[in-house]
């Protein structure tokens, strides 16, 4: 092939040259300038160089021209014009090149294309070649390295063939599918298809937007990996992902280590380790777990938590908290586990009919409905206080359900039964239904102790949260201690009754009603007695109320610092 392209320029040339002497005789010097180069291309070089062994010469494919110089220690060759060189599975094209064959290197100029295979393509302008170690440097005003659906621009790509990893040491954008990525520099492994990204990282998807200053990428699994912190914002909420985490860009699957942090409109979820689903709002999370419900401004912790976000469910286990800030008392609630269930909303957004025609948009506001409490269950609020071993919180009609024996504890009052409703007005108890064994017992300003049991017991409190009614159904009991106006006792009352009804003021009995056939006796002073002023049954146990450090006292992190130098896109 070569020796056609030396004979078609060689009859070129000497066409060229009879036209120059018959109508320029004084381009003579011209022709033999042209001659010279030609006939030493065509003469063996008095020195050639080294022979180059098959697996590393540069092999010339094509050029309109070519001339060979010999320039010691240098043999070189210049080819001019849609030149082609083929080199261990690639093909290089250009316009120029200038071949060392000592060195074995090229140097290319004017629409540099690098092809590689069926798949991989470099384009650009200036190209620098070295057989030996099949290492190209390709420059440009817009360097495009193409492989499948993958297309990186930048101004710079360094390839090593053998390696198979091409480097950009300066800003790049690369698109796959509808995902456009932008960093300073970074590495891509062409066998792999793996990315390295560095530098303000920044990935765009019609989906999501991620943020990093360091970010490892598949191409072929979709996976990313992170190796600084990362910022993943897309319409179902932002994620704030440590080094180390993955996240599957096509599924919009995380697996998170490290202090991680899941935002969105309806709630906040963060753990040391997370598994999430972006998609069903799904996931698992473990260490230190921390989920806020925003609209019910209830914060959730815990050593480990499952949440599933389309059945509105979440779990906390191991040293569970809970934290109702709603309103200007907080209720605090410890447990072993703690299961919260959300209510979905329909809403319908109706868009301006005259810029984006007539459409309505329909949408699902979360808001916790319902708390569980298993194990070991202690409340504490300013106003009451309460241990038991499972519970019930309806947030939304703000009753709280009290079960297996609880006791409760508001003012100056304790109260026991087998399961005990309490409802919340304005924030405050308003009303206490006991169920099977209730007694109640409520300490007045000179420390007695009136005491109440019966099978059902119903009680409400004033303002200032203290007892202002009971009413006792079935074998209903009392004791209760009848003052002067002076505080000075004058005797206890004990009734039995299948019916009572008693009204408190300051916590002293100050009315009572007693329905069918009441057996009442007035027990005076002199004559009081352990039995006589005590109801069986009675443990006055306010020493087992919990205080708010008991249970906030678990080892648990409630609030840990965010990883820092964290970028946000520009909005």
């Amino acid at each position: 092939m070569i020796n056609n392209i030396i004979k078609n320029i060689a009859q070129s040339q000497r066409t060229a040259l009879k036209n120059v002497f018959s109508s320029f005789g004084k381009c003579i010097s011209l022709v033999i300038v042209l001659l010279i180069p030609l006939f030493s291309f065509g003469q063996k070089p008095l020195n050639p160089p080294p022979a180059a062994t098959p697996n590393t010469k540069i092999n010339l494919l094509s050029a309109d021209s070519l001339i060979g110089v010999n320039q010691q220690p240098f043999y070189t060759r210049q080819f001019l014009g849609n030149v082609s060189f083929a080199h261990r599975g690639a093909v290089l094209y250009c316009q120029t090149a200038t071949q060392n064959e000592t060195t074995n290197t090229l140097e290319a100029f004017g629409k540099i294309r690098i092809v590689q295979g069926d798949t991989l393509t470099i384009t650009g302008d200036t190209l620098y070649y070295d057989g030996n170690t099949r290492f190209a440097r390709v420059l440009g005003k817009k360097v495009v390295l193409t492989d499948k659906k993958v297309s990186l621009t930048t101004r710079v790509v360094e390839y090593d063939i053998q390696k198979n990893r091409a480097y950009y040491p300066v800003r790049g954008v690369i698109v796959q599918d509808s995902s456009i990525l932008k960093s300073e520099k970074g590495f891509y492994n062409t066998r792999s298809k793996i990315f390295n990204y560095k530098e303000n990282v920044e990935i765009t998807n019609p989906k999501y937007t991620i943020t990093s200053d360091s970010l490892q990428y598949n191409a072929r699994t979709k996976m990313a990996l992170f190796k600084a912190p990362t910022l993943i914002k897309s319409k179902d909420g932002d994620i704030i992902a440590n080094a180390g985490s993955t996240y599957n860009t096509q599924t919009q699957q995380s697996n998170f280590k490290g202090r991680s942090k899941i935002v969105n409109e309806d709630y906040t979820l963060t753990g040391d380790t997370l598994s999430f689903d972006q998609k069903t709002e799904s996931g698992f999370a473990k260490g230190n777990v921390e989920l806020v419900s925003k609209k019910d401004k209830v914060i959730l912790n815990g050593l480990m938590g499952v949440r599933d976000g389309k059945a509105g469910f979440t779990k906390i286990m191991g040293n569970a908290l809970m934290r109702n800030t709603s309103e200007r008392d907080t209720l605090f609630l410890r447990a072993d586990t703690l299961y919260a269930y959300e209510r979905k909303d329909s809403l319908i957004v109706k868009t301006d009919s005259l810029k984006l025609g007539k459409k309505e948009e329909k949408s699902n506001a979360s808001k916790m409905e319902k708390l569980l409490a298993f194990g070991h269950v202690k409340v504490f609020r300013t106003d009451i206080q309460s241990r038991c071993d499972s519970l019930l919180y309806d947030l939304k009609d703000s009753v709280i359900h009290f079960f297996s024996k609880p006791i409760i504890w508001n003012d100056k009052n304790q109260s026991e039964a087998d399961t005990i409703h309490v409802y919340m007005k304005n924030n405050k108890v308003n009303r206490m239904y006991m169920i099977n064994k209730g007694f109640v017992i409520a300490k007045d300003t000179v420390q007695n102790f009136n005491q109440i049991k019966g099978r059902k017991i119903s009680a409400t409190f004033n303002a200032q949260n203290r007892i202002e009614n009971v009413v006792v159904e079935g074998n209903g009991e009392s004791i209760y201690y009848a003052l002067d106006d002076k505080n000075k006792l004058i005797g206890v009352n004990r009734v039995e009754c299948s019916k009572m009804n008693m009204k408190f003021k300051e916590n002293q009995i100050n009315r009572i009603a007693f329905l069918g056939k009441p057996d009442a006796k007035l027990v005076p002073p002199t004559e009081l007695t352990n039995d006589s002023n005590r109801l069986d049954g009675f443990e006055w146990r306010e020493k087992e109320k919990p205080t708010k450090e008991e249970v906030l006292g678990m080892k648990i992190v409630l609030k840990k610092e965010e990883p820092k130098n964290q970028k946000e896109p520009q909005k």
